[in-house]
């Protein structure tokens, strides 16, 4: 139940974070507070490619002979094509989904209360909210999360859509929506790597995904990083196995991993292609839950 309070830590950090510059100085961590949605399951999909969606070019068949019928034809094949392009938009998210088949059971249990245990364990006493109650003090990050697998089932990804509300404020002082991809897994048999032990890792990288995102929005809400004047670059990552790239602004990067804010301002957490040798802070968090 949302109404139930659940203690979350903040002294835990994912392992490859990117890093805060040494030179900015550091500003006390205000108390905070998380919502979920009111909803028990996770929202959890597979990976959707719309590239080919609706490229087909649409010819009107409809008799316009003189403006006054144009326009009626011209708003009624407008009509037609959307209506084609939303039926093949749930047909290609219909497909996209039957990669989680084998992992139905696991994802039906699985709860936004679990999630937020695993990823904040129960030591601060920060409360969980209700997702229309305000705090009293510090501030309440209003989380939605979508959560990916990608096709090839080698890797997670979150999309954290977050408000972030100061105490005695009723509209957000920090919006944006967060996406975190974690690194393709290198196993024999991806479904059998998620499913074992009841689904154990794919709980355990869905939290891990879930903690660098709520991270990442309580940092920059607090102090949003300078990228005015920074050039845009192209950044070539992974999205499982499979190569993909973004057009955006660097902001940090550290352990094989960069944060960039794209240009719909989305800040991205994702793994380079070019891997660097480990340092020490790296190799020593490298685990189960390490991106």
């Amino acid at each position: 139940m949302m109404a139930r309070h659940h203690p979350i830590a903040l002294a835990l950090l994912l392992a490859c974070v990117p890093a805060v510059k040494a030179a900015e100085p550091a500003r006390p961590a205000l108390p905070w507070s998380l919502s979920l949605p009111a909803g028990e399951k996770l929202d959890f999909h597979g990976q959707v490619n719309f590239d080919k969606a609706g490229q087909e070019p649409g010819t009107i068949l409809y008799p316009a002979p003189g403006l006054a019928s144009f326009v009626v034809a011209l708003v009624t094949h407008a009509a037609v094509v959307k209506g084609q392009m939303n039926e093949q938009r749930s047909e290609i998210e219909a497909e996209a989904d039957r990669i989680l088949v084998p992992f139905r059971k696991t994802l039906d249990a699985f709860s936004y209360a679990e999630l937020a245990e695993r990823a904040f364990p129960a030591t601060s006493g920060v409360s969980w909210l209700d997702s229309t109650a305000r705090p009293q003090s510090g501030l309440l990050i209003a989380s939605t999360p979508v959560f990916y697998m990608t096709q090839d089932q080698s890797a997670l990804i979150v999309d954290n859509t977050v408000s972030v509300f100061q105490a005695g404020r009723e509209q957000p002082v920090y919006s944006n929506t967060v996406r975190v991809v974690s690194r393709a897994v290198e196993v024999e048999n991806e479904a059998i790597y998620w499913q074992r032990n009841g689904g154990q890792r794919l709980r355990e990288t869905s939290a891990a995904l879930f903690r660098e995102s709520v991270e990442i929005a309580r940092e920059h809400a607090q102090a949003p990083a300078a990228t005015a004047g920074a050039a845009e670059q192209t950044f070539h990552y992974l999205e499982g196995k499979e190569d993909a790239s973004e057009r955006a602004v660097p902001v940090s990067e550290h352990c094989g991993r960069v944060l960039v804010r794209n240009l719909h301002g989305w800040l991205m957490s994702i793994p380079l292609k070019r891997t660097p040798p480990a340092a020490p802070e790296c190799a020593a968090k490298a685990g189960p839950q390490a991106l």
